[in-house]
């Protein structure tokens, strides 16, 4: 039945494979091309500063441009000739590995992008098997069910991940500020005077704008969280983390120049990074984890579907 779908499946499996290897040879390729055209453009700044007419000679053949250096009497080359003429041969051999190494490059594009193509014939093939497969193998069918919700999966803890990195840059960004305007409200109750205390205003104002940020962010990472909660049937929940902003903003704005409110608001700050990066950790640990369970299932799911007979 599926006989014929099997050897054309092989064959353009067979011709799909070394696509690293040719990637690779491309990048190595690509290298060499840089340092070749480097190497020729210093060649040809040479044979310029030999050269007056350096446009029509490095532009001419090596025989013409001996002929140019010689004339026609073929006098013996003084060191100023001998020097041009070496310039222009130097010139002459890094053009010519340029363009054999752009060859190259041109030989090993087309033959991804043949690789390529071979790729887009085997996921038309695969796809093709697929179909045949699902309508009467319940085995396949599960397995495939299984692999669908780990990208689900996976697709929700991305977005957790996205959302809590935005809260962790707020609340760094509002513990630097914080820190700064604790050491300038130091220096301002030793007697640091007006700019002092204008500073330290300034690093609080920057501090609120943040935890502002971090609060409106916080509320996504908590959606994030309970989608991601009720796939892994885990406790994802954080709870408080939207009150201290309430905290920060009353506090600071009856108690604005007492000293140890910054500190109160700073330890609140900490407690809440400390509290995000702990999730974070069991986020993508729990999503190294998915995506090991759904490589290992692909790699049972694309095998079963290649061998069905």
């Amino acid at each position: 039945m599926f006989e014929d779908l099997n050897e054309r499946l092989a064959a353009v499996k067979e011709k799909a494979r070394g696509m690293e290897k040719w990637e690779a040879r491309l990048h190595q390729l690509q290298e060499e091309l840089v340092e070749l055209e480097r190497t020729r453009n210093q060649s040809r700044r040479r044979l310029a500063a030999e050269e007056k007419d350096v446009e029509r000679l490095s532009g001419a053949s090596l025989s013409a441009f001996i002929y140019f250096i010689l004339g026609k009497k073929l006098e013996k080359l003084d060191q100023e000739q001998r020097e041009a003429l070496e310039a222009k041969i130097k010139y002459e051999h890094a053009e010519r590995a340029v363009q054999d190494v752009q060859q190259q490059i041109d030989q090993v594009q087309q033959r991804i992008r043949e690789v390529r193509n071979s790729e887009a014939d085997y996921e038309l093939l695969f796809q093709e098997k697929e179909r045949r497969i699902l309508d009467s193998n319940q085995e396949l069918r599960e397995l495939a069910d299984r692999l669908a919700e780990l990208m689900v999966q996976n697709k929700e803890l991305q977005e957790a991940l996205d959302a809590g990195i935005s809260v962790q840059e707020d609340l760094r960004l509002a513990e630097e500020s914080l820190n700064s305007a604790r050491n300038w409200g130091t220096y301002d109750m030793l007697g640091g005077g007006m700019i002092s205390t204008h500073i330290k205003h300034s690093r609080i104002d920057g501090a609120m704008e943040h935890v502002y940020r971090a609060e409106n962010n916080l509320q996504r990472f908590g959606k994030e969280l309970r989608d991601v909660g009720d796939t892994l049937s885990v406790d994802m929940k954080i709870d408080g983390f939207l009150t201290f902003t309430d905290y920060f903003f009353d506090n600071l704005i009856t108690d604005w120049f007492v000293q140890g409110r910054i500190n109160e608001i700073l330890n609140q700050v900490i407690t809440k990074a400390s509290q995000v990066d702990e999730l974070m950790d069991h986020l993508s640990r729990s999503k190294r984890q998915a995506e090991q369970q759904f490589e290992v299932l692909h790699r049972q799911y694309v095998q079963m579907v290649e061998t069905y007979h």
